[in-house]
């Protein structure tokens, strides 16, 4: 049985590391290693210190709130409608990422077996998975998330392994400055895990230090697991980086990657999507007062609506969640943790250190909705 603390520490990292790990080396080979593993061990430092942001506006605070409820409590209705949106916008972006990702999963592994098998029939399972299992409060990813993560560390690790021991170094000479931002809000999206801040919390009433300690160790692992999957990544496609980081691998890997990261890859998915689904449904139904069914029919067809009209580049989902959504909601925990009248866990940071934050968040949120709307620079 585990300690409670490497309960809290399991669930932290677990929750973190997810799918948006499966978009980081296509983004960072368009980079280059050197910058992105910069780039990451900059942005886990950042992410790092909003979560013991966030952290300190838990312990803080005596009630019990998502991240909208503490923006209306610190400042104001009009923030706390924009928090209640752009968790609405983040929620939608991933379920919509999750649905996309997940189809080709499972579409990359079952099409080894039955050749027939097509994307739009991955996509059809999903909607109706969705549409049964959003209908309950199932419990299902709850009860078989920890193991996925537990896989999907087991398949990085091999991923590793082998490309390593069989691939090239060659990727370490690439470099190109126009496309130092690309990655920014992937990388955003694929640490952050305050969702499940307060949760950690429960185990350290009191003990600030242990929880101080648990949120920073609990950040560095997924950075570190995701620096040493790029690196693999990189090294084992040597004619290029899939979109996806599995495909590009099968010269070096074998095909056998293909059914061991599609299959993983695919399970992880559809346990996210259940969980964030479950989520999206309860914030339409407690925040936006949708009622039980309401919420239900939109939490299922919503994000199925958007891969019907055309949205198709996951990657380019998850930049734009993880600088919009996510740099919103960050600049949020920002401004409240301001307020709050004492710091346990961030106690000696200057003021101005958190307006630079915010104008790093403010930056990235301007810079992906420039290249949202082909304003921008960089060579995707």
């Amino acid at each position: 049985m585990l300690s409670r603390y490497l309960q809290a520490l399991a669930l932290l990292v677990g929750t973190i590391i997810g799918v948006g790990v499966f978009a980081l080396p296509f983004l960072i080979s368009r980079t280059g290693f050197l910058v992105g593993a910069a780039e990451i061990a900059a942005l886990a430092a950042v992410v790092t210190l909003i979560h013991l942001m966030y952290g300190d506006i838990v312990v803080t605070t005596p009630e019990r709130h998502r991240l909208p409820g503490y923006a209306r409590s610190y400042l104001g209705p009009v923030w706390g409608r924009i928090s209640a949106f752009s968790y609405l916008l983040e929620l939608t972006g991933t379920l919509v990422i999750y649905i996309l990702l997940g189809s080709v999963f499972l579409t990359t592994f079952v099409s080894l077996l039955f050749p027939a098998f097509s994307y739009p029939a991955a996509v059809g399972i999903f909607f109706f998975a969705g549409l049964l299992l959003f209908f309950f409060d199932s419990g299902l990813s709850t009860g078989v998330e920890g193991w996925l993560t537990f896989f999907l560390v087991l398949v990085m690790a091999i991923i590793f392994a082998a490309g390593v021991r069989l691939g090239t170094l060659e990727f370490l000479k690439t470099f190109d400055p126009r496309n130092i931002p690309l990655p920014y809000g992937a990388i955003l999206f694929a640490l952050t895990g305050t969702v499940v801040i307060p949760r950690t919390y429960e185990a350290f009433r009191g003990d600030h230090q242990r929880f101080r300690r648990l949120i920073i160790i609990g950040t560095a692992i997924p950075a570190l697991l995701y620096l040493g999957f790029v690196f693999a990544v990189l090294s084992a496609s040597p004619a290029g980086v899939s979109p996806e980081a599995i495909r590009g691998m099968t010269p070096v890997l074998g095909d056998s990657i293909l059914i061991l990261g599609g299959l993983v890859g695919f399970l992880a998915t559809i346990t996210s999507f259940i969980g964030v689904g479950l989520s999206y449904k309860g914030l339409l139904q407690f925040d936006f007062g949708f009622d039980g069914r309401w919420s239900w029919v939109l939490a299922s067809v919503v994000p199925f609506i958007f891969v019907l009209i055309g949205v198709s580049d996951y990657i380019q989902v998850i930049g734009l969640i993880g600088a919009i959504a996510i740099g919103f909601a960050n600049i949020g925990i920002v401004r409240i943790w301001l307020r709050l009248p004492r710091h346990e866990l961030v106690s000696l940071f200057p003021r101005w250190l958190s307006w630079l934050l915010v104008g790093v968040f403010s930056a990235g949120i301007l810079y992906q909705a420039l290249q949202f709307i082909g304003v921008g620079i960089f060579v995707y």
